[in-house]
Parts: structure tokens; sequence; C-alpha cells
């Protein structure tokens, strides 16, 4: 598939998730969604993994058949997690305040017992969902082929 293709893929893969996510989105919780071409995600890149990635998680994705989708999908786990918390309440002040830039270390995806992804916050991140009023993070990842996407809901 040439990069334009792909590009109107993911964008109409982005629109019919918000669709969704804004009815969701009507029951008192948060939700977020991300999808990211993989090839974006630039694991060669030290200096991004390690600013965005906690250890344990460069050491699940290194480990698994696909490293560079298993990164993908975190990194889209961890967008769709800033989605939600931000969406929790629209009448309150903005809770991210390091900006778009800011290091995602802070939020990790984890496999729980169950195997299903969960969510370990840290530092600034604990502290904006506290401010958010979060009391729980629901995540779910998918990738195929040249898509990684995840939703993230919380209440």
């Amino acid at each position: 598939m040439e990069k334009s293709s792909l590009q109107k893929t993911k964008e109409a893969l982005g629109s019919l998730a918000e669709q969704q996510a804004q009815e969701l989105a009507m029951a008192s919780t948060g939700i977020g969604v991300d999808i990211e071409l993989i090839q974006d995600i630039n694991i060669e890149n030290d200096t991004f993994i390690e600013r965005n990635f906690t250890i344990r998680e460069q050491e699940y994705c290194r480990s698994r058949p696909n490293p560079h989708a298993s990164f993908a999908g975190k990194w889209c786990a961890k967008e769709a997690v800033i989605k939600a918390v931000s969406s929790l309440n629209l009448g309150r002040p903005k809770v991210w305040t390091k900006g778009d830039a800011a290091p995602l270390d802070e939020i990790e995806i984890n496999i729980a017992n169950s195997g299903a992804p969960e969510v370990i916050l840290y530092g600034d991140a604990k502290d904006a969902c506290a401010k958010a009023g979060v009391s729980s993070i629901k995540v779910s990842i998918s990738h195929i082929d040249d898509f990684a996407i995840a939703t993230a809901i919380t209440s």
C-alpha cells in the first residue's frame, strides 16, 4: 500500500473510532482512541524509546514476535489514556500540564495476569488522573498489518 492510501485508511478508521467514542462518552466515562501507522513509531531512536517507555515496557516489546507493533500499540494506549482522562469531565480545567511533547514514561502499559493490558501511573500522570477524578482506567490494544490502535475508558 502506498503511504497516501494508508493515511486515508488511518483517517477513516480514526473517524469511526471517534464516533463510537462519542457515543460511549455519554455514560459518565472518559474515552480516548488513538490509531497510528506502525512504521511511524521510530523504535530505532533510543532517545524516543527511553523517554516514552519504561524499562519493563521496553523489555516486553522487545520480547514479542513483532516488537515494532508492540511499541506502536503501547504508544497508542498511552495516547488514548491521555484523551480518556481529558474527556472524563469536560468542565474541569486542563489536567495535563507538561504540554504535547511531554514524555509518556509516567503512563505504563503492562500485561495483567488475565492477559489484558493494565495501566500503571507515576508522577505527574498519576497527579493528573487524581485531579481529573479518575478512579479506573481500562485499555484495549490491537494491531494488524500496518496499524496499531488502542481505546481507553476512564471512570
